[in-house]
């Protein structure tokens, strides 16, 4: 996992958003290898191990949705308005199932920080960009607006879970999904086809709280 995705995780459990107080024991460069994760609202335990973080809350989904081949990387990018010509991107890109497989040939295309959520395969030999692979349940631990788009696979369809995304993806990003997928709220559908619908993210959630300290009153 990339380092800089580390203040973007959320405890995935239902309760208000909660950064986690991390524990790293052993990194190479910018990636954590082994991390310990805690909630201090409801004391939930997660990890990082060689490198992939592990947040499933029961049955992450159902594997046989995944499609069998990879996305074509070109039309990914289109569809996901990823364009080599935007500049460099300070928000990751969500590629879930079977989605990741597009990820070597996504780098070669354009240079943007990746998060892989339950790939079928978690290593590459040549890594260019930021890259941070998860292993999700029902939830995406990541704060709100933490994502500039998201493309799910048929697999990453519950509602839970798409609700969750939807929060993660900043205002204007888009989302990509297959038609087996009804258009959550908070997104305006923007192209559809026989094989997947784009849509844009045009309602942003809520995050954390931000306390405030404040003088203490005078009494004269």
């Amino acid at each position: 996992m990339h380092r800089d995705l580390l203040d973007a995780l959320r405890c995935p459990m239902d309760h208000e958003e909660s950064w986690l107080v991390a524990m790293v024991h052993r990194a190479s460069g910018a990636q954590l290898l082994d991390v310990d994760l805690a909630c201090p609202v409801c004391q939930r335990e997660f990890a990082v191990r060689e490198g992939v973080a592990d947040f499933r809350l029961g049955a992450p989904y159902d594997s046989r949705a995944t499609a069998a081949t990879a996305p074509d990387p070109l039309r990914l990018a289109a569809l996901l308005g990823l364009s080599p010509d935007a500049g460099p991107m300070s928000r990751p890109v969500l590629l879930a199932g079977a989605h990741a497989a597009a990820s070597g040939a996504l780098q070669m295309l354009v240079e943007f920080p990746q998060v892989l959520a339950n790939p079928e395969v978690t290593s590459a030999d040549d890594v260019r960009v930021p890259l941070s692979v998860l292993r999700v349940g029902n939830r995406l631990p990541l704060g709100v607006a933490t994502l500039h788009a998201a493309a799910l696979d048929a697999a990453h369809g519950q509602p839970e879970f798409v609700t969750s995304v939807v929060r993660a993806v900043r205002a204007g990003g888009r989302l990509l999904a297959p038609p087996s997928l009804q258009v959550p709220d908070g997104v305006r559908e923007i192209a559809r086809d026989e094989h997947e619908w784009v849509g844009e993210v045009v309602a942003q959630g809520h995050g954390l709280v931000e306390l405030r300290r404040q003088s203490a009153p005078s009494y004269n």
